[in-house]
């Protein structure tokens, strides 16, 4: 049997709002937690221009960071989506990093909308501390309300530090 976690998330446009709103099997979130940065593994190298404005961004929110936790595979510690949040994070000296942990095993998570990388090449060159090039992986999780794909990071929870 399906249980359902329903998650919104809410974006501007030019003149208008949107919301998400999907259904997904609650198997899929194992926990959300914050933890220390050195047991996470990264699977993609970061574009350094983009994480330095991350930080400049951070620093400009001082003292109330808010941040969108990043998506860990529970099994591995693999970071699944958040590379910039995380070195970002660790450029500010915070002592953990917000964390929703997954079943990265699900059938319901693509890497890619197209499968030009697979979860078990992300995995493994996670575990072999190999880094792919920025942006390798798209991931993806299926709505079961719409029957379409959204982005990975609708399973963000926000976080303030």
């Amino acid at each position: 049997m399906f249980l359902y976690y329903q998650f919104f998330k809410i974006g501007y446009s030019k003149s208008y709002y949107f919301m998400y709103f999907i259904q997904f099997d609650s198997k899929i979130i194992k926990s959300l937690k914050t933890v220390k940065f050195d047991i996470l593994k990264c699977h993609e190298e970061v574009i350094i221009d983009r994480k330095l404005s991350l930080v400049n961004y951070l620093k400009s929110l001082q003292p109330d960071i808010i941040v969108p936790s990043l998506i860990v595979c529970e099994k591995t510690n693999t970071i699944i989506d958040g590379h910039h949040r995380f070195h970002a994070l660790k450029s500010l000296e915070l002592e953990s990093v917000p964390v929703t942990f997954i079943n990265y095993e699900t059938k319901y998570i693509k890497a890619y909308f197209d499968d030009r990388i697979s979860k078990e090449q992300i995995i493994g060159a996670s575990l072999e501390g190999r880094l792919l090039p920025p942006k390798s992986s798209k991931h993806i999780i299926y709505d079961d309300y719409t029957k379409k794909w959204f982005p990975i990071n609708v399973l963000s929870s926000i976080y303030s530090y």
